[in-house]
């Protein structure tokens, strides 16, 4: 299998700075709308549905501040990430009970489940160690936030 590449999956206009603080349904909403105005072939009914689908089953707060909410959804070309910002942070319903300001949102159209899986699981590798954390946190934009999250996956190459 190749290494999967954020560069394949991340764009510029995909990494979100200052989103509100919000009560979890309705920051997911927002996640939801933010995606479709960028790409209107998703069905943004469908996507929030699915959202709020899988963070019923378990809370996608992984600890530490982190969360990568994530879902299998019509409508799009190709599987897309986008990074998201809270920094005043929000109960996501972690196991750590720490309130998350990073947010990872996966999205894959159904004919790329195990792609969606296998990026999770990297998009988890890369962003967890807490002095990746730190330096994600410390970022002073979006442009550099980028460029961070860019680096470190280069330097994952398993």
């Amino acid at each position: 299998m190749p290494i999967l590449s954020l560069r394949d999956y991340l764009q510029r206009e995909f990494v979100l700075w200052d989103l509100p603080s919000l009560d979890k349904q309705s920051f997911i909403a927002e996640l939801a709308a933010r995606v479709v105005a960028a790409l209107p072939a998703v069905d943004r009914q469908e996507l929030l549905d699915r959202l709020l689908e899988r963070e019923a089953q378990q809370s996608t707060a992984i600890g530490g501040g982190i969360a990568l909410p994530h879902a299998i959804v019509g409508g799009l070309g190709g599987t897309v990430l986008l990074v998201g910002r809270c920094p005043e942070g929000l109960d996501f319903d972690a196991l750590d009970s720490l309130p998350v300001d990073l947010f990872f949102l996966l999205l894959s159209p159904p004919d790329a489940k195990d792609e969606h899986l296998r990026l999770l699981a990297r998009v988890a590798r890369i962003v967890t160690p807490e002095e990746i954390l730190a330096e994600l946190r410390a970022a002073k934009g979006p442009e550099e936030l980028f460029q961070m999250l860019l680096e470190q996956d280069a330097r994952h190459v398993y």
